[in-house]
Order: C-alpha cells, then structure tokens, then sequence
C-alpha cells in the first residue's frame, strides 16, 4: 500500500489534470469543432450504438439524470435528429431512435472530435495511449462497479 503522503500528490496531480486539462479539452473540443454540445453528441452516440432504446436507457448509458436526458432528447428532436414513437411492447413508454439526419450528425460529430484529439494522440507513443486508455477503462470499470 502507497504512504499517504505519496497518495495525496498523486490525487493532487490527477485532480489538476482532470479539472484543468480534461475540462479545457472538452471546452476546446465543443468550441473549435463539434457543432453539438458534448451532452448531444453523447446520446447521438449511445443511439448509434445500441439503436432505438429508452430515455431512461440512455440517462443510465450516458450517466446523466433522467430528466435531463428527457429536456435533450426534446431538443434534438426539435432538430430532427431523434423521433420518439411509442414502444411497441409497452404503450406507455417511449422510445428513441436517431433518424437519417441524426446519423449524419452523429457522423460528423465523430469525424469533429477524431480531427480535433489525433495531433494530440499523434504526440504520444502507442504504448502511452494505450496506457492511458487501460486505466481510464480501469477506472470506468471500477465507478461502474462501486455504483451497482
């Protein structure tokens, strides 16, 4: 086990790290190049995935409350990217899908956020990426698991 010591400069460090440059990342990210709000793209991409599914589904995939997702959901279908048709194995709910349109933006929000993180992976080694990207699942396996 780590000394306490060394384990609070280690949280000090990953505190700096994720709330300076993981936020700055994301700031830049939706400014420079991706025409949708990180949040947007999110469900975009949990519907592209797992196809037509439940708002709650989606709140759960994209850990954000419910009623959020719901307020989301209403304005990307003001945008004709998702319709909401009832389920048809259960009248009283609803179910998203993402339409044609919703496809494409989803597409060229990938295409955004591919262009716009490359330089930066570019810079690294893929022994370094691939680090990085075990312990980030690591630590999303680990919340995902403490959360049930």
């Amino acid at each position: 086990m780590m000394d306490e010591k060394r384990l609070q400069e280690l949280i000090d460090q990953y505190t700096n790290v994720y709330l300076f440059a993981t936020k700055k990342l994301e700031r830049l990210l939706v400014e420079k190049a991706m025409p949708l709000s990180l949040e947007q793209f999110g469900i975009l991409r949990v519907l592209h995935i797992r196809g037509q599914t439940t708002a709650g589904e989606i709140a759960r995939e994209s850990d954000v409350h419910k009623s959020a997702v719901t307020t989301k959901i209403a304005r990307l279908e003001k945008l004709g990217f998702v319709r909401r048709t009832s389920d048809p194995e259960d009248r009283r709910s609803r179910v998203i899908a993402l339409t044609d349109e919703g496809s494409e933006a989803f597409e060229t929000c990938r295409r955004a956020v591919t262009s716009f993180i490359t330089p930066f992976f570019e810079k690294l080694s893929e022994e370094e990426l691939e680090t990085f990207l075990r312990v980030y699942s690591k630590l999303n396996t680990m919340l995902e698991e403490d959360q049930r």
